[in-house]
């Protein structure tokens, strides 16, 4: 047979069939896919046309969707081992792990293979994964192996909780129909009846849960109700801990309706997990209450990790006693492994990174070390998680430092309707962080108390006008344009950037070295692009020693017009360089699409502690196309004002 080409949208619509294992209708493929329905239906019948003679076919089911058929699974071996690959390797884990959870005995290698359409070398790597990630971390569940077949260890507790993640994690919390379950695993029926009891209990007890707890309780008790009926039970359990009243009024109740019978055990192993989730829920900041009901291992962790920010980034959130709160409560959860962490929508913090790039690469950091404190495998959610957070702490440390509201002029030169309009828009955008003065006409400027002010917003774009201000001065529009906003807001980013982080020993241009900031020669993708920048690097600063990056494991940042932004620690420099690169064109590789530019810094560990002022400029250089391009036009770095102190425009 020989090689087949099909687009790569196409792959994804056969990927997505494949995993589904039944019928997915055309609004949801063209949901997950992002066309329309009618797009669906051309790339369906370009599909069963180009695979008609290679036995894969996709059959629409009349008035229900589409599924996947296929004679010979050597064919999507071929499609799916192209370069765009859409079956990605934490598909193929999860539906390993279920496959084990689902099934007692032993599981034959040959036919997990023909039902997950891999080859045996990519399922005994997939193995090798999931064995670490379930054993050598929490919840230290042992993938046993007999010849050729393997099967998950007897331990019940554990096989639960790695059901009760697997059902939280695949939870659709963005529905039009509310908060309803991915997979059907549970009859829709038996979720509903436990939603309800669970809820009417909670509010006759007056017991608050978050949603996302509402939503684990509910699983876990599926979960339970799910193993017992097929015959596994939990007999033991701690005398330290109590029944929950709630939890003795809800399994009672269903228990009756099931028409079963609940052993103690498993009333004392809900109770477990409902007073963990009522714990995390709790709406108090209290750190005495926190320190008297967490596990001291916690404290520890988290104090160590505070001194750890503080030593690698140099900033002291050790003061901050809200936040020591919300981590030990989080790391409580996190060792105790009763709960799975909170997962939250990656959009969203994707837009919070964009906004706060360098405390991204800090809730990184915290990700890994608790990760490797807590024993448990954490990725990307926990970054989310972590990241709101430090973003609070820092603000109450910058509000803290800054004080009263900013001294701000307004010089406006329209009449006093639009005026009035730019004075509200400001104070709604504002209000709680500007001081405004004003407004003041043009011709009213020599009122201003100039050592009183620290940044004018004006309407008028005049040279002469701005150097009459020695503090920075900003051009806007009275309605507040997005860019008016985006400018502002890196201006007071770059305040609190003053305030907060330490400034570089030099000047921020003499970290850019003129043969270090260059237009790229044509290259295909990310990949190369990155290689060639990294081989100017060793030749025009003469290191041996630098290691390449991935883009795949390494902390990168993505910024607004397609500017990425990264770093690796180099102790083989004595002080950072900067590496400044135009690709010429955009540029992609896998997930990261539309690349223009890249700013590629070497710092030693020593300077680490004016990290954050380097991503500052990678945010004034995204934000500031055209003064970016004016550089690889032939302005020198000394020239290029790329401050909004300097009179951006």
């Amino acid at each position: 047979m020989g090689k087949i080409n099909i687009p790569s949208r196409e792959k994804k619509i056969l990927s997505l069939l494949n995993s589904k294992h039944g019928i997915v209708t055309g609004k949801e493929l063209s949901t997950l896919i992002g066309v329309s329905e009618r797009t669906i239906r051309s790339d369906v019948s370009h599909i069963n046309t180009a695979l008609s003679q290679a036995g894969v076919q996709v059959v629409a089911v009349h008035g229900k969707g589409y599924t996947i058929q296929v004679d010979d699974r050597n064919v999507l071996l071929q499609i799916f081992s192209e370069d765009q690959n859409y079956i990605t390797k934490e598909d193929r884990l999860n539906t390993l792990l279920l496959k084990l959870l689902r099934y007692d005995g032993w599981y034959d290698l040959g036919i997990l293979e023909d039902e997950m359409y891999i080859s045996n070398t990519t399922l005994e790597k997939d193995i090798k994964i999931l064995g670490k990630m379930i054993f050598s971390q929490h919840p230290y569940l042992k993938i046993e192996r007999k010849d050729n077949s393997i099967r998950l260890a007897d331990e019940e507790k554990k096989k639960r909780d790695l059901f009760a993640r697997f059902y939280a994690k695949n939870w659709d919390y963005d529905s039009k129909e509310g908060i309803v379950l991915k997979h059907e695993e549970f009859k829709e029926d038996l979720l509903r009846d436990i939603q309800k009891q669970v809820k009417n209990t909670l509010f006759e007890s007056g017991t608050h849960l978050d949603d996302y707890a509402f939503i684990y309780l509910t699983l876990a008790i599926a979960v339970m109700l799910f193993r017992v009926k097929n015959g596994h039970t939990i007999d033991n359990y701690d005398d330290d801990v109590q029944i929950d009243p709630d939890i003795k009024i809800v399994l009672d109740t269903l228990a009756s309706a099931q028409n079963i019978v609940l052993s103690q055990g498993e009333y004392y192993y809900l109770s477990q997990i409902k007073q963990q989730l009522e714990f995390l829920c709790l709406k108090t900041y209290s750190k005495n209450y926190v320190l008297n009901n967490t596990d001291i291992r916690c404290h520890g962790i988290v104090n160590d990790l505070l001194a750890e920010l503080y030593r690698i980034y140099g900033i002291d959130f050790m003061e901050d006693d809200k936040l020591f709160v919300d981590l030990t409560r989080h790391v409580q959860a996190l060792v105790s492994g009763i709960v799975a962490p909170h997962l939250q929508n990656h959009v969203l913090g994707d837009e919070l990174r964009k906004k706060n790039p360098f405390l991204g690469d800090i809730a990184h950091y915290m990700g890994n070390y608790l990760s490797e404190k807590c024993q448990i495998a954490l990725g990307k959610e926990e970054e989310d998680y972590l990241l709101p957070f430090i973003m609070l702490s820092e603000e109450a440390r910058y509000n803290k430092k800054r004080g009263q509201g900013i001294p701000t002029a307004v010089i406006s030169h329209y009449n006093e309707s639009m005026t009035h309009y730019l004075m509200e828009e400001l104070r709604r955008y504002y209000g709680g962080v500007l001081d405004l003065h004003g407004p003041y006409s043009m011709h009213s400027k020599e009122q201003i108390e100039k050592d009183s002010i620290q940044f004018v917003l004006t309407t008028v774009k005049m040279d002469d006008f701005r150097k009459y201000f020695n503090t920075p001065v900003l051009t806007v529009s009275p309605i507040l344009s997005e860019d008016d906003r985006a400018g502002i807001e890196l201006y007071l980013t770059s305040l609190k950037i003053k305030y907060l982080y330490q400034e570089p020993k030099l000047q921020m241009d003499k970290y850019f070295l003129p043969e270090l900031c260059y237009r790229l020669p044509d290259k295909s993708n990310l990949n190369t692009a990155f290689f060639y920048i990294e081989k100017t690097l060793k030749e025009q600063t003469g290191i041996t020693s630098l290691k390449s990056f991935d883009l795949d494991e390494d902390y990168y940042c993505s910024l607004n017009n397609g500017f990425l932004f990264c770093y690796q620690v180099c102790n083989e420099i004595k002080q950072t360089v900067v590496s400044l690169v135009d690709l010429g064109k955009d540029l992609s590789c896998k997930q990261r699409r539309n690349i223009k530019t890249v700013m590629y810094v070497l710092m030693p560990a020593k300077e680490m502690h004016s990290l954050g002022r380097f991503y500052y400029m990678a945010m004034a250089f995204a934000q500031y196309q055209k003064e970016l391009k004016s550089l690889f036009d032939g302005t020198s770095i000394e020239d290029l004002t790329f401050n909004i102190s300097r009179g951006l425009e």
